[in-house]
């Protein structure tokens, strides 16, 4: 997926005259959601999935991403990744022994800390990925809500679809494919209120009648037909990870400096 538009980011990079890790870790993101912006509207297409330090990243095409994507991130990349550090840092102490020396002492810490950041990046990544499944007639900003716990780097990104996460959370974008696949119980009785609602998800002809003279009135829906409606859109995994998400703590915040590897090490 990478391949595919690598000269769009080939142009991005040239713009900073030169093309290596520590750009595409810090300054690639901010980059082309300057290039892909207009108005107040922000729509990168390439997402960099991150430890707060940066020192690992993964890189998603919006354009290519499906509901496996963040498993596939899981499975091919950071825990493969994860259980080489892990084996890095065991090869680490038994080579120290019982009296390190100063230089060991750092390389020690230096490795206790990326596999720490990269635990926690895999809990992030396993918390989000059963119920994330973009959808591009939603937007970038509310496809990428959910994950704005794994955009540390970014604070300012980070802060816009966190407030894009929370509108959602509280209804405001109930016309979203997201929506409704989160929250079917308030989204569907909605639809009988909204047809605008009905239209965007669908069930216009459950819950609208055109008369005779071209006006819309709402049928006469009996509660059984609702909770059924919200049952066939609900699902118990999804249920059960967005309740974990609005339970998880407040994320790590990023530590500015730190040691960078493997940045952009998964490109999906």
């Amino acid at each position: 997926m990478w391949a595919a538009r690598w000269d769009v980011a080939a142009a991005l990079l040239d713009q900073r005259g030169r093309d290596d890790r520590g750009l595409l870790a810090r300054g690639f993101f901010e980059l082309q959601v300057r290039r892909y912006s207009k108005s107040r509207r922000k729509a990168p297409i390439y997402w960099q999935l991150a430890t707060p330090s940066a020192s690992y990243s993964v890189w998603l095409y919006i354009h290519r991403a499906t509901s496996d994507t963040l498993f596939t991130v899981l499975n091919e990349y950071v825990g493969p990744k994860l259980e080489h550090e892990e084996r890095k840092l065991a090869g680490l102490v038994r080579e120290a022994g019982p009296t390190p020396s100063a230089s060991q002492r750092r390389d020690l810490a230096a490795q206790e800390t990326f596999v720490e950041e990269l635990r926690a990046f895999r809990q992030e990544v396993a918390r989000v990925a059963p119920l994330w499944d973009p959808d591009l007639n939603d937007g970038v900003i509310i496809n990428f809500a959910p994950v704005w716990r794994l955009v540390p780097p970014h604070r300012a990104w980070q802060r816009e679809a966190k407030a894009c996460w929370d509108s959602l959370v509280a209804g405001k974008y109930d016309w979203s494919y997201l929506s409704m696949r989160l929250w079917p119980e308030r989204v569907v009785p909605k639809c009988a209120e909204d047809r605008s609602l009905a239209i965007a998800h669908d069930v216009e002809d459950v819950f609208w009648i055109e008369g005779a003279r071209g006006t819309w009135r709402r049928r006469d829906i009996d509660r059984a037909t609702v909770e059924r409606l919200v049952a066939e859109r609900t699902s118990p995994a999804v249920k059960a990870a967005l309740q974990d998400l609005l339970q998880a703590p407040a994320p790590v915040g990023g530590r500015g400096g730190g040691r960078r590897r493997g940045a952009a090490a998964g490109r999906v």
